[in-house]
């Protein structure tokens, strides 16, 4: 039995006083794992251009510190004056080529004069014809033209057949006292040269000796 005045309290428990327990923590991830990372593509390298071995051994030696700067001044030097003058025959060898090329025409030219005044003597109405007579003019100022620009007449009857400057277009037996293998005995047409260069070979027939 209570005695009465006195309240006691009895605890009761509840759910929401129930102790909650901590949640677990969550499992560490591995931290010595690392990233992967694209390994970097090395950029395109153009190809160099070629190097002269001169060059190359300029560097080289460059960069090993042992170098000849006077020797390289006059290598330098010798590599500029061999270039002068292989630009220097280039050119004269083009200027003798457009020579060439020009007067040739006039070759023409003087064989038609030459072999028309030949006709008129042949026929003989050169003494007295003013029209041969202008022809002749013309031929001497075609030949004095010729002078000027360095170009002679190539030799060619009586002379050593030359591959050179003659062109032969007929062969014939030689005579007994002949003194050379190969001589020329007629020309068809004149060769002529501007200086050491052959502009047109003198067309011409030769006698082969029988031994």
């Amino acid at each position: 039995m209570v005695p009465s005045g006195k309240v006691f309290r009895i605890p009761v428990k509840t759910a929401s006083s129930a102790k909650t327990p901590a949640p677990e923590s969550a499992p560490e991830l591995a931290t010595d794992a690392t990233p992967d990372i694209a390994e970097p593509v090395p950029a395109p390298v153009e190809p160099s251009t070629r190097v002269e071995e001169p060059v190359r051994d300029v560097v080289r030696e460059a960069q090993t510190g042992d170098i000849d700067w006077q020797a390289v001044a006059l290598h330098l030097q010798a590599d500029a004056q061999a270039y002068r003058q292989r630009q220097a025959l280039r050119d004269a060898q083009r200027l003798a080529e457009e020579r060439e090329r020009l007067l040739l025409p006039f070759l023409e030219v003087v064989d038609n004069l030459e072999l028309t005044l030949e006709a008129a003597k042949q026929a003989g109405t050169a003494t007295d014809d003013h029209l041969y007579q202008a022809l002749t003019v013309t031929y001497g100022g075609m030949r004095n033209l010729l002078a000027r620009e360095g170009v002679s007449v190539i030799e060619a009857v009586g002379a050593p057949f030359d591959p050179a400057l003659h062109e032969a277009v007929a062969l014939i037996p030689g005579t007994a006292d002949q003194q050379v293998e190969s001589l020329v005995i007629e020309e068809l047409r004149r060769g002529y040269c501007q200086g050491e260069r052959v502009l047109r070979p003198a067309r011409v027939i030769v006698a082969q000796s029988a031994a």
